[in-house]
């Protein structure tokens, strides 16, 4: 009896949720769960394909070219050894610097093999998890989180994000966030006596927004983020007790291509072993390319945590 009502129940939500249309899932999830996959299953090719050292020639190409992001660009303007002509615009210093660039970065990928970073990369984290005895076929992926780091620093808060490439719209304080994308904020310990609020004005205790937020306005622990379609496009975060503290937070659709192509860490909790215990992988600096998230640093193996904040292990 109990199994056909448990039937019922999830035909009923597989109704609904087709009348309503689902939520489509976020790239950075899609890689969260590909990753951890691989891990899981010992399938270092899918974990490669999910690198930007599997790009070929024309996609690298491509990707490098279209990036929207104003570090990644200046860091390859840097590299030009050459004199820009007089009155040279950002934009064409990035075309020139990128036709005498862009080659030579793509020798720098081809020269991590897929055994290199198998070695490198994929194999270490297997070996870190074997020493807690992690039998990965009886883990538990809990949560596939973006890790926002929070600071403060010169009377307000820093917030890991990459600038626009627009001058006008490029401002270190402007956080811009995805719907549909599981946010995780972490205040350091010089934030702990500086109450982070997010609200729908500026400065203002009274408009704070509570909808998709755990921990807003509590001073501290984690602050967790989940915005959907009814999530206003523009929200606040602000220090109620200091003025000056905070900026705007630009929230979109993750297929808007008007915004900035940023660095995203990819965190990954999982659970193992009765009774159950957390480990964590973060998975760094992962950008949205042709073939959707990848990421361009090596992830790291964060050991055994405490349970964080709003997660839960199953029954």
């Amino acid at each position: 009896m109990r199994s056909i009502s448990k039937f019922l129940t999830i035909t009923l939500l597989t109704i609904i949720a087709s009348n309503q249309g689902i939520a489509q899932l976020h790239p950075m999830e899609s890689l969260g769960r590909e990753i951890f996959d691989s891990f899981r299953g010992s399938k270092f090719s899918n974990f490669y394909n999910r690198t930007i050292f599997s790009l070929n020639e024309d996609s690298f190409k491509s990707f490098l070219f279209g990036i929207r992001n104003k570090s990644i660009r200046d860091d390859l303007i840097n590299l030009h050894k050459q004199n820009f002509p007089e009155n040279t615009t950002f934009d064409e210093k990035w075309k020139i610097a990128f036709k005498h660039q862009w080659r030579q970065q793509l020798r720098h990928i081809a020269s991590y093999t897929p055994s290199k970073i198998r070695e490198e990369s994929f194999i270490p984290i297997l070996k870190e998890a074997n020493e807690y005895e992690v039998q990965w076929k009886t883990t538990r992926l809990l949560a596939i989180e973006a890790l926002l780091p929070v600071n403060w620093k010169n009377g307000r808060f820093h917030i890991k994000g990459d600038l626009d490439l627009d001058a006008n719209n490029s401002n270190s304080r402007v956080l811009y966030l995805d719907r549909n994308l599981n946010y995780r904020l972490t205040l350091d310990k010089m934030t702990y006596s500086k109450t982070f609020m997010i609200g729908t004005e500026k400065e203002d205790s009274e408009k704070n927004y509570k909808k998709g937020i755990l921990g807003n306005g509590s001073g501290q622990g984690d602050i967790l983020l989940k915005f959907d379609s009814q999530t206003p496009s523009q929200l606040f975060y602000f220090c109620p007790d200091q003025e000056g503290a905070g900026g705007p937070i630009i929230i979109k659709d993750f297929d808007d291509l008007n915004k900035p192509n940023q660095r995203t860490d990819v965190l990954l909790t999982f659970s193992y072993d009765e009774p159950a215990r957390a480990f964590q992988i973060i998975i760094k600096d992962a950008l949205l390319s042709q073939k959707g998230a990848i990421f361009t640093e090596r992830p790291k193996f964060l050991g055994e945590v405490s349970l964080p904040r709003g997660l839960s292990f199953p029954n």
